[in-house]
């Protein structure tokens, strides 16, 4: 009779502790229910290849007068429902079942055949590192977790220890653009130069907002002597545009 108890186990943990959706809650065996993967706001292309965001006219409202340390920039989704609260989930709650769900949205935005030369050229991904405190904190980086995803399903080494973070600094949570840039600023380095000297880098993290914590380390990447860097995110923040004046 022994070869009925894993599934028995296995039946118990599921009624004591039953599964839930990572982007509504909802019961599901699936880590992302049937609805909301029918909801996932993906951003396709024509997208701004300088920083991911979904693009209807000639010139981006998003980031017309920015400049980036990186060289273009790969979003997967808009960081709204259901997406946001799955990866928030993830970082604060430990939600690692959705992890797989947010790799396999980062591989299929880089597979897009309008983005084949990306895919073709890139020696390495390099997840955004965090500080040793907020990772013994936190208990993992979830932008190493997903980066192992889209290391796998794409084929592409993934690089882990070449780059560190130097500072312990608050989260950018909260702050204003003009804070984000102050306080990212300076806050990266490559300590292995060996592994990103000419390289094409993709360099992964879980939302992109301002670009502010990408372009600091990009900025160390490209003094590293990297060659090109994609950034490339889960999710791409819009923030709110100034509305035109009345007529």
């Amino acid at each position: 009779m022994w070869w009925w108890m894993p599934s028995f186990a296995e039946a118990l943990l599921e009624w004591c502790y039953p599964r839930r959706c990572v982007g509504c809650g909802r019961f599901s065996r699936q880590a992302l229910c049937e609805l909301c993967r029918l909801l996932l706001p993906k951003i396709k292309p024509p997208a701004c290849r300088r920083c991911g965001a979904p693009q209807e006219a000639m010139e981006c409202p998003y980031c017309h007068a920015q400049r980036y340390a990186f060289d273009e920039a790969v979003c997967a989704c808009a960081y709204e429902p259901p997406l946001r609260p799955a990866i928030t989930h993830l970082k604060f709650r430990r939600w690692l079942r959705g992890v797989p769900v947010l790799g396999a949205l980062v591989a299929e935005a880089l597979s897009h055949p309008s983005r084949g030369a990306l895919l073709r050229q890139a020696d390495c991904i390099v997840p955004m590192p965090i500080h040793p405190r907020r990772r013994a904190l936190r208990g993992f980086n979830q932008a190493e977790e997903i980066a192992r995803v889209v290391a796998a399903e794409l084929g592409v080494p993934l690089e882990t220890g070449a780059v560190r973070r130097r500072f312990y600094r608050r989260s950018q949570v909260g702050l204003d653009a003009e804070a984000r840039w102050r306080n990212i600023a300076g806050a990266f380095e490559v300590c292995a130069p060996e592994r990103i000297q000419g390289k094409f880098v993709l360099l992964l993290d879980d939302v992109f907002t301002t670009g502010s914590t990408f372009n600091a380390c990009a900025t160390a990447l490209k003094a590293a002597g990297a060659r090109y860097v994609v950034a490339v995110a889960v999710a791409r923040e819009l923030l709110a545009l100034p509305q035109e004046d009345a007529v």
